[in-house]
């Protein structure tokens, strides 16, 4: 016998992260898309133009032996892409 476990919180899940993603797009002002093309620096931008408040990110990685996680600022999966391509070439 197949049995299907759903939790009383997971029978709208759909509804509940369609209302969840709206309610993002709301507080950012920006489409789910927006958020997705722009690199975190860009939303960063975008978010203290809107707020007028300023925004910080921080690690949550041990800093020993790892050096400085965040460099200078975030970096997008383009931009390692590219460092590793010109690494490798």
């Amino acid at each position: 016998m197949n049995y299907i476990l759903v939790s009383p919180a997971g029978r709208d899940f759909m509804k509940n992260y369609e209302r969840w993603l709206k309610n993002v797009e709301n507080h950012v002002g920006l489409s789910s898309q927006e958020i997705k093309d722009k690199s975190p620096e860009k939303i960063k931008e975008h978010l203290i133009k809107k707020t007028g408040k300023n925004i910080s990110y921080e690690s949550a990685f041990p800093v020993i032996g790892r050096g400085n996680v965040l460099r200078d600022s975030i970096v997008t999966s383009k931009e390692i892409n590219k460092e590793i391509d010109k690494i490798l070439a």
